[in-house]
């Protein structure tokens, strides 16, 4: 190696100098210290920068420069079995390595380039490490943070380092590593090691791991292949491949005088080719120790020879240029006096560069557009006034300040990079939003250019901003205009006055039927329409022109031949300032309209006949009680025509008209009214009692507009009632004629209702039974409560033993059959059970076929249809009024011949219900249209229940009607 003093390149001299300086260096110190040009050193200490081997601080005016104590960002992996977080300058995260889902939550493209302030996770919103990064941010040198964070109910030791990206820029690296309690598994640690494995092999820098006496453990494909050999021959060799063993003894015990993990050990060393070339390398060695004691070396290297060449070529440059320097000095002292003489002319060019910039300044300050100027660090210099009219602030308040401070964090960093050292070029046109005094917004373009020093050295901006927040807000209005036109549903094109295309937007292409790629301007607007309608287009056209607009219905034909009905505007304007005519054509697809027209005036006429079709008398009344319409039914019942009634009063028509203007008064207050009785007057004079059900009817704003009202005919449900409650008398006699207790209960355990049996076993009167409770009545209360609600859990029970005590003492043993019953919605409200003695039972058989003979004859009498069916589902008994109604024989409706009566409507319903019940054993309840001997259907409710002997086994079902119409009693 060369060992003159000279001869060493200036980088490692550089380096060498401010390892023994920690506070740092000037350029002018350093280029003191080792007689190099100012230029050089300046442009070395550039490189090392970028490198990332140097760090520049800055303070006021002064800047120094030092070794770096950053660690670089790979190595970084090496020392833990976490994540790792890089952090650039801005703060944006810019790389990441270890178990980022693990320890973050998220996936690593999830956190890159992702601002630090926008990760919601304990590392980055902790406010000690905030405080860190902020105080690194504006300048503070600070040792290493260390802290424990918990996250998701797990430790984790968080360390926070500057350090260096491969690329050479700086930044923060943070540390994540799980303590030691639920570190990873020792397959996520090879897993690691996998990863890190692939990630050295892909790097074209050299990867290289010593054992601490110098042998190989690993190295990269990138390095084997640099030293012409396979990376199985060089592992377990000894020392550097390449370099000699001085060398590797050197770095060795650099590392050993380093004890600080934060300040790898960094060398350049000369290595030997195969060829016989001689290379120079730099490599970066970091300690790996276990309790104290070196037990390995990571290396991370690159070839810098090329580098060491450009180097030495800058010596030679400047050993020619300092020849050359002594050379001309005897000319420049030569040149010296007639320097002198310039002077005096220079001093009255400067008097009249100070008019001038007197003059510069006056134009300054009364121009309209913004004059600034920076210094290299982008802080305003020099402002003029009209930066207090146009930002609301004083040049004293921006004076001293950056230049961006008022600028929309969004758009800062598209003129930091201006002042960032990377560039030093003119900029044009560059519109930021900026925040006035007040809070407001104002849109300013900036144009800037760079100033130079004498030494030919960027030293600031200078340009002029321009308030363009007007043409700002016209440029935003035009495009929302655009994108309006773009996404509206309805045709717009512009032609000129022959009718050519000059635009069309995307619906006008769709409904039209024309390509996105097809030239617009090829069509005329007469080809979308048949020659009646252009002719009324150019009829609209020149009224048009005339009025500014014209509005007509017509029709296009789109370039498959669909027709399409449209509602058209056409708006007539000049083309610039010109006198050529251009038109704006609005046109809406009507097809649905006119669709939509003809099925309403459908639905009208529909409407009106399901009206007149009614049975029940429909009227609507006006608020001020008069008719506005009716139907067939209400000329029927009043005996007048329906243009008599219309516009009559609705109360004249009824035996109390009183009572009638209440009821629609109420209507009117309330909304509705339900089953009103009234009586309508026949002009013949005979009256028809009816039930009015009505509720108001509304425009489609809500508005009340009057009453819509429909008659019930209630002679027949009166007649009907009647012969209910004669039914339901004569079925209250059949309970109290049985022989068994019978007896109701309540959800609640009362006793609803019993009959007379009932009141002889227990020897208390019916009144004194009703609301105590059932179970007090028997031998065994408890036994008795569980039979009951046996039946509200499985709908029935069947022979349930129990004793009934009479209030004399004795006590009667009877067998209990019991099941729920419903309301006609299916809802249980209660239990019915009856009671048989048992001893009677069994004492005569015989007597009880004959009563159950009896009990068929009694049910053939009874005023309802009755049926019954056997095990097997099938009818096999209908009573006489069954066959009544019906008009056919037992023999017609046994089996399932009873179901050809039913309306084909409610068949598979009626069945559905009757075949579920059947095969769950519960009673059921179902209404369905039943046809009656005279072909008509009438709508029955049919109760059914199933059916079991005395030893429990299932016959059956049972079931009795009534009919709901109310036309006769069954």
């Amino acid at each position: 190696m060369p060992s003159q003093e000279s001869d060493i390149a200036p980088s490692s001299r550089i380096l060498e100098l401010l390892s023994d300086a920690p506070q740092g260096a000037s350029i002018g110190e350093i280029s003191s210290a080792l007689h190099l040009n100012r230029n050089l050193v300046a442009k070395y200490l550039s490189i090392l920068h970028m490198q990332g081997r140097v760090e520049l601080r800055s303070y006021g005016k002064v800047k120094l420069y030092k070794i770096t104590t950053r660690i670089p960002f790979h190595a970084l992996s090496l020392v833990t079995r976490g994540c790792v977080i890089g952090l650039d300058q801005l703060f944006y995260v810019k790389e990441v390595l270890g178990y980022c889902r693990e320890m973050t939550g998220s996936d690593t493209k999830e956190l890159l380039s992702k601002p630090f302030s926008e990760i919601f996770h304990p590392a980055f919103t902790d406010p000690v490490v905030k405080k860190y990064i902020q105080e690194y941010r504006n300048g503070a040198v600070a040792p290493p943070l260390y802290k424990e964070i918990s996250w998701r109910k797990r430790g984790f030791d968080l360390t926070v380092v500057p350090c260096i990206f491969d690329d050479g820029t700086q930044g923060l690296a943070l540390i994540l590593a799980e303590q030691a309690h639920n570190a990873p598994s020792h397959k996520k640690e090879k897993n690691q090691i996998r990863t890190y494995q692939y990630l050295t092999h892909e790097t074209p820098n050299f990867i290289l791991h010593l054992s601490a006496e110098g042998d190989v453990l690993y190295l990269n494909e990138s390095y084997a292949t640099y030293c012409n050999a396979r990376v199985s021959d060089l592992l377990h060799t000894n020392g550097i491949p390449l370099a000699t063993h001085d060398d590797f003894i050197r770095i060795k015990e650099g590392v050993l005088k380093n004890w600080s993990l934060n300040e790898p050990t960094i060398s350049d060393i000369q290595v030997v080719m195969d060829d016989g070339s001689v290379r120079w390398q730099t490599w970066v060695f970091h300690p790996l120790r276990e309790q104290g004691i070196l037990t390995e070396l990571h290396g991370y290297g690159r070839d810098i020879t090329d580098e060491r060449e450009r180097e030495n070529l800058y010596l030679r440059l400047q050993k020619e240029f300092n020849q050359d320097v002594q050379e001309k000095t005897s000319e420049l002292r030569e040149i010296t006096a007639q320097l002198r003489k310039e002077i005096d002319e220079r001093k009255s060019l400067e008097l009249a560069l100070k008019r001038s910039e007197e003059k510069y300044r006056n134009l300054t300050e009364i121009t309209t557009d913004i004059i600034w100027e920076t210094d290299l660090f982008g802080t305003i210099v020099y402002i003029n006034p009209k930066a207090t009219s146009i930002l609301g602030y004083s040049p004293e308040e921006l004076v001293g300040k950056k230049i961006w401070n008022k600028i929309n964090s969004d758009y800062r960093s598209h003129i930091e990079h201006y002042f960032s050292g990377a560039t030093c070029s003119s900029f044009e046109q560059i519109a930021f939003p900026m925040t006035r005094s007040d809070g407001s917004e104002v849109w300013i373009e900036f144009s800037g250019i760079p100033l130079f020093n004498d030494d030919h050295q960027f030293s600031g901006y200078r340009g002029i901003g321009r308030d363009i927040t007007k043409s700002k807000l016209i440029e935003e209005h035009n495009q929302r205009l655009r994108a309006i036109i773009e996404n509206t549903p309805d045709i717009v094109r512009i032609s000129d006055i022959h009718g050519d295309l000059l635009y069309m937007n995307k619906a006008g292409r769709k409904i039209l039927k024309i390509p996105e790629t097809e030239d617009i301007t090829r069509y005329n607007n007469a080809s979308f329409m048949t020659s009646d309608d252009w002719t009324k287009i150019l009829e609209g056209r020149s009224i048009a022109i005339k009025d500014g607009i014209w509005q007509g219905l017509t029709r296009l034909i789109a370039t498959d031949g669909t027709i399409i009905p449209v509602s058209q505007v056409i708006i007539a304007h000049k083309k610039g300032n010109g006198e050529e005519m251009l038109f704006s054509t609005v046109a809406r697809d009507i097809s649905e309209i006119t669709r939509f027209r003809q099925e309403l005036e459908d639905a009208s006429i529909y409407s009106r006949n399901l009206i007149e079709v009614n049975l029940d008398p429909l009227v609507t009344i006006g608020p001020d009680g008069k008719i506005q319409d009716v139907n067939h039914a209400t000329e029927m019942v009043t005996g007048y025509a329906r243009d008599k009634l219309i516009g009559t009063d609705f109360c004249a028509y009824f035996k109390d008209p009183k009572k009638a203007r209440e009821g629609y008064e109420r209507v009117f207050s309330q909304g509705y009214v339900r089953d009103y009785p009234l009586e309508i007057i026949h002009k013949d004079g005979h009256s028809t009692p009816v039930l009015y059900n009505a509720s108001v009817y509304q425009d489609k704003n809500g508005n009340v507009q009057g009453v819509f009202a429909a008659a019930r005919d209630i002679t027949e449900i009166v007649k009907f009632q009647k012969k209910l409650e004669e039914s339901n008398n004569y079925t209250r006699n059949l309970i109290e004629a049985s022989l068994d207790p019978l007896v109701t209960i309540g959800k609640d355990g009362k006793i609803q209702d019993v009959n007379h049996a009932t009141e002889m076993v227990t020897g208390y009167a019916r009144e004194n039974l009703i609301g105590t409770d059932f179970c007090a009545y028997f031998k065994d209360p408890k036994k008795a409560r569980e039979g009951y609600e046996r039946v509200f859990s499985q709908g029935y029970v069947r022979d349930y033993p129990l004793e009934i005590i009479h209030k004399d003492g004795h006590s009667t043993p009877v067998l209990y059959n019991a099941s729920v019953y419903m309301d006609k919605n299916g809802n249980i409200q209660g239990v019915f059970a009856a009671a048989r003695d048992i001893t009677a039972l069994l004492e005569s058989e015989f007597t009880l076929a004959e009563s159950q003979d009896y009990y068929l004859k009694i049910l053939d009498e009874f005023p309802n249809p009755i049926w019954r069916s056997g095990p097997d589902a099938k009818c096999n008994y209908f009573n006489k009024a069954w066959l009544k109604f019906t008009g056919r024989t037992r023999e017609e409706e046994d089996g399932d011949g009873w179901a050809t009566g039913v309306h084909p409507d409610d068949l598979e319903r009626c069945i559905s219900i009757y075949l579920s019940s059947f095969d769950k054993k519960i009673p059921f309840y179902i209404q369905y249209r039943l046809r009656h001997h005279d072909g008509t259907y009438h709508r029955i409710a049919d109760y059914g229940a199933p059916l079991y002997d005395l030893k429990g086994v299932f016959t059956g079902y049972i079931g009795s009607c009534y009919d709901l119409d109310g036309k006769e009693i069954l």
